[in-house]
């Protein structure tokens, strides 16, 4: 790879490195690879730093549609956990993936996603949503009656200032529109489950 410094996008992620042994990423901008490694050993930084060895990721994988870029890896004390970027540049995806299929040999296979784990993701999101809503709604029938407990300073009582603003009825159309939109992308990626692409590791 003769260019492996890249803009990206994510949670406190900026900068994408590639090196000889791992994905470095890092939430500040740079524009050359020795401004990043020159960054990246400094011991004091306020830039967020994550390191990902090529060894210890489990897979990579990028929804047909999405732009987002999901690396599944194992951290240095053995949890499996996820980082998610995408690319400003287009031409950046087939670059990164055919680096880890030419180089690494990753193995490059295309599947369509089961009804269920097309909309599994959004499972989670449905149940906080409602749960939210419920307590909200109890909250706001509380303030109501005068018998909610409400903070007398601090985001607390910003918060039930909101509640008491929207009352019963505006907490239950915000939390129903909201829940009405994930069960409809639910519905959405059950009929349709989306075709993804992932690079498995050699010998996975």
């Amino acid at each position: 790879m003769n260019e492996n410094l890249f803009p990206v996008s994510g949670s406190k992620i900026s900068t994408l490195l590639i090196d000889h042994d791992s994905l470095k990423f890092s939430s500040n901008r740079y524009h050359t690879s020795n401004d990043f490694k020159e960054a990246w050993d400094k011991k004091l930084s306020l830039a967020t730093k994550t390191k990902i060895n090529f060894e210890k990721i489990r897979v990579i994988k990028k929804e047909e549609d999405e732009t987002n870029v999901v690396i599944r890896y194992k951290t240095k004390i053995g949890i499996v956990t996820i980082c998610e970027f995408s690319f400003f540049n287009k031409n950046d995806y087939e670059i990164f993936f055919d680096f880890f299929e030419k180089q690494r040999y990753y193995q490059r296979r295309f599947e369509t996603l089961t009804p269920l784990a097309a909309a599994s993701n959004y499972f989670l999101g449905l149940a906080i949503t409602l749960a939210f809503t419920v307590f909200c709604h109890y909250e706001a029938v509380a303030i109501a009656n005068g018998t909610a407990s409400v903070p007398t300073s601090g985001k607390g009582r910003a918060f039930y200032n909101i509640i008491e603003l929207l009352g019963e009825i505006g907490v239950l159309l915000i939390g129903g529109g909201i829940t009405a939109f994930i069960l409809y992308k639910i519905w959405q990626r059950f009929n349709n489950p989306p075709n993804i692409t992932k690079l498995l590791p050699p010998n996975s």
